[in-house]
């Protein structure tokens, strides 16, 4: 595949991801930055640095989208958050970070570079929508 089919990719997912009501989980503050600028209104929350455990019983919706990183600490982070949110009775969305993480990998590793990686590729306009 190449680069404009990949963008295209993305900017469809975050197009659908938009439209959802669930909260997301990110791990840092620099992720929840990219996501607003990427025009994404949901409640998210960071977890780096806290419990796992304080983390799930502080947020109170049932269905919860998970946007780790793409790198080998997300990727753990991601199965174990997971497990312990699917073992809480949440419902767990995987469908963003499977489809990002396979459109983007090779170019960034980070949801905190998606924002910029789009924007360098002229994917963005100045409302936040994307152009396609």
């Amino acid at each position: 595949m190449s680069i404009k089919t990949d963008i295209e990719n993305v900017t469809d997912i975050i197009g659908r991801l938009k439209e959802e009501t669930g909260v997301i989980i990110v791990e840092g503050q620099n992720d929840i930055e990219s996501l607003v600028n990427l025009g994404i209104k949901n409640k998210i929350f960071a977890v780096s640095q806290k419990n796992i455990f304080d983390v799930i019983d502080n947020i109170p919706e049932k269905e919860i989208i998970l946007l780790t990183d793409f790198d080998k600490k997300g990727t753990f982070l991601f199965k174990r958050y997971r497990n312990e949110l699917q073992n809480s009775g949440k419902k767990v969305i995987t469908i963003y970070y499977r489809e990002l993480k396979k459109y983007l990998k090779k170019y960034i590793t980070e949801i905190e570079q998606i924002y910029s990686f789009l924007e360098k590729r002229g994917a963005l306009d100045l409302n936040h929508d994307f152009n396609y």
